[in-house]
């Protein structure tokens, strides 16, 4: 609902443009200049027609001049007859308009009436919904034809981009018709209407726009808000930035009311808790887990750059118990706690999530079902299986893959892995053809694999021939040839087994995708052998080498014991846990905001859950190798598109 809303206002807003962009234009009085009537008749209607158009009689007044344009020579004859389309170009009377268009022949016209009636045809099939017929009838190549219409025929053309999803070209579209707008008011509303969008988008779209884009105007646009969608530590970077940003762009046209929303809302949206309470089970089955989560939290308070003191951190013990979290929960507030990460246990985490009023803003480590969402002040984070399955399908898709097999093995984990991979995959027009089970203990996993490949199937056939013809036949069997991949859920012990399996029953050729789990999180080159080739989706805590991170992972690990240290996920959840806090609010107040998080880009989605999309690798030669970094890192010193390679000292140049 919040979706439609806010695409109603968008377009309602951008025909007040539309509106204001055709008084710019002078539609209201173009009845052609004639000198003195050629009678007093015809003065006479022409007279009552703009006296029925100011009083909102649109029919009558198009009659009216139709009945003059039946006397006119051409192009006078073409100027009232547009005038007429144009004064019943509403919901009500928009057959009228066909009517009235449909009466004049393009051939011959001058340009700039040929532009105008493109204007009031792109105008009409939007009356009627064929958006893709509008931006047919209005072309961005004929944009430039007439000056004096162009404001208008922008303002329609993005109209239609609106209405058919194409928010790069609308933006686009919108930053051209700024300059050609007058009135304060105008270009106020169409530089909100242009932040608005870019709001509404992901930090990649704009990426990706930026790499594609050639113009100063939009750059500007482009870099700030990409600013305003990253995370920042504190407030002179954020301003560092933006000065930055200015001398990049000295000739930009933004309002200084949206630049100064971004310092505004850091300001605003974030936490500083002076007294942290971490609910973790510190004793039990999942106390080397807490450990390394633990780990983390400390790691990131002791890097972790503050403009005063760092938080006080207070850790309580919740035991295997969902009980004593919520007890250990309510003794951390009584006792100042005005944050809490944790509990970690989903059961811990629903104890909470029941509660609907809770007294402090709260960040716990696992999800509750779907169904509960919790109070407002309860944000949940965790590393869920089911969001990466739903990335594989997502990626296989996007890499034109439509046809999947998969292979989970028996239990909760498989099925659940199973269940998010189908679900998004059929989503997106994927299809999977076959899913086959295997015991995760066995070390032979030649029957579901055959099962699988339809291999039973051909060794039936042989069998089958063997018995007409009495004797041994000669035969090798064939795989099904209908799949384009295979999805394999599975941890490492199974991945290094069935990897080689899948190759020794004719499969080495099909595309391998996993998720993180078939990666231990620590480089074992011989081990990882077997599973070269497999594509999979982990977190930059493992495939990041940049400095900062390689210090954190040594920092963590050196708190953990051996065993602990097998763990390395869980330290980056305790890391993020604490890096994400100050920027909690701006992320749920902004959809598509992102926080570069050691776990993936965070993000916050429906019911107040964290959303982490992870990065792709493939293991080549034992070693997990990334296979994508960003495309555009907007650098701290320069906007975004100024990164550009190649001509990115000339486009600096030339916007300054």
């Amino acid at each position: 609902m919040e979706t439609t809303h806010s695409t109603t206002r968008i377009t309602a807003r951008i025909v007040a443009i539309m509106i204001l962009a055709c008084a710019l234009s002078g539609c209201t009085g173009l009845i052609p200049p004639a000198g003195a009537p050629a009678d007093d008749s015809e003065g006479s209607r022409l007279e009552r027609a703009e006296r029925y158009l100011r009083s909102g009689q649109h029919e009558q007044a198009a009659r009216l001049l139709v009945e003059v344009a039946r006397t006119k020579p051409s192009p006078q004859r073409e100027t009232l007859l547009l005038r007429a389309a144009e004064a019943v170009m509403h919901p009500d009377t928009r057959n009228l308009a066909r009517t009235y268009l449909g009466a004049i022949d393009e051939a011959g016209l001058p340009r700039k009436l040929f532009v105008r009636k493109r204007i009031a045809g792109a105008e009409l099939e939007l009356l009627h919904q064929r958006v893709e017929r509008a931006l047919e009838t209005l072309p961005a190549n004929i944009l430039d034809y007439s000056p004096e219409y162009k404001p208008r025929a922008l303002a329609v053309r993005a109209r239609a981009l609106r209405a058919a999803g194409l928010r790069e070209e609308m933006v686009t579209t919108l930053v051209m018709l700024g300059p050609w707008l007058t009135g304060a008011g105008q270009k106020q509303e169409n530089s909100h209407l242009v932040w608005e969008t870019l709001m509404g988008s992901e930090p990649g779209e704009i990426t990706a726009w930026a790499n594609r884009n050639r113009d100063c105007d939009l750059d500007a646009w482009l870099s700030l808000a990409y600013i305003q969608k990253q995370s920042h530590s504190d407030i002179f970077t954020l301003e560092s930035e933006i000065q930055q940003w200015r001398a990049q762009f000295p000739r930009h046209t933004i309002p200084a009311s949206i630049i100064d929303s971004i310092t505004q809302n850091w300001a605003t949206t974030q936490v500083a808790p002076d007294r942290i309470a971490l609910l973790l089970p510190m004793t039990g089955r999942y106390s080397a887990i807490a450990n390394a989560v633990y780990a983390g939290v400390v790691t990131a308070r002791d890097f972790e750059e503050t403009p005063g003191l760092p938080p006080e951190l207070v850790l309580y013990d919740t035991r295997d118990d969902a009980d004593i979290a919520f007890r250990q929960y309510q003794l951390a507030v009584r006792e100042g706690a005005d944050f809490v990460i944790g509990p970690l246990q989903k059961e811990a985490v629903h104890a909470i999530a029941e509660q609907k009023q809770l007294e402090v803003p709260t960040l716990s480590l696992n999800y509750t079902s779907d169904a509960l969402a919790g109070s407002p002040r309860l944000i949940q984070f965790g590393l869920l299986p089911e969001n990466e399955a739903r990335q594989v399908a997502e990626r296989a898709y996007h890499n034109n893959l439509r046809r999947a097999l998969v292979l989970v093995p028996e239990g909760e984990w498989g099925t659940r892995l199973l269940e998010a991979f189908m679900v998004r995959f059929t989503e997106l027009g994927g299809s999977v053809l076959q899913y086959e089970r295997y015991i995760a203990k066995n070390s032979d996993y030649s029957g579901p694999i055959k099962k699988l490949l339809q291999l039973d199937q051909s060794e039936q056939r042989l069998r089958n021939l063997a018995q007409t013809i009495g004797q041994e036949a000669e035969f090798e069997p064939r795989r099904r040839q209908d799949a384009d991949f295979v999805f394999l859920a599975a941890l490492p012990r199974q991945a290094r087994l069935l990897r080689p399996q899948l190759s020794y029953h004719y499969a080495s050729d099909l595309p391998v995708y996993a998720t993180s789990h078939v990666f231990s999180g620590n480089v074992n080159i011989s081990a990882d052998q077997d599973i070269n080739d497999i594509l999979y989706c982990d977190m930059p805590w493992l495939l990041s080498g940049s400095p900062e991170v390689e210090l954190l992972r040594d920092s963590s690990d050196l708190q953990l014991s051996s065993s602990e240290s097998r763990l390395p996920r869980f330290a980056a959840l305790g890391v993020d846990a604490y890096r994400v806090i100050p920027h909690l609010q701006r992320l749920a107040a902004h959809k598509y905001n992102q926080f570069e998080g050691m776990t993936g880009k965070l993000s916050i989605r429906g019911q107040n859950r964290i959303f982490r999309k992870l990065t792709w690798a493939q293991f080549r030669n034992g070693r997990p190798e990334v296979q994508e970094h960003p495309t555009l890192d907007f650098p701290r010193k320069f906007s975004a598109t100024a990164a550009l390679a190649g001509d990115s000292q000339a486009r600096r140049q030339a916007c300054q």
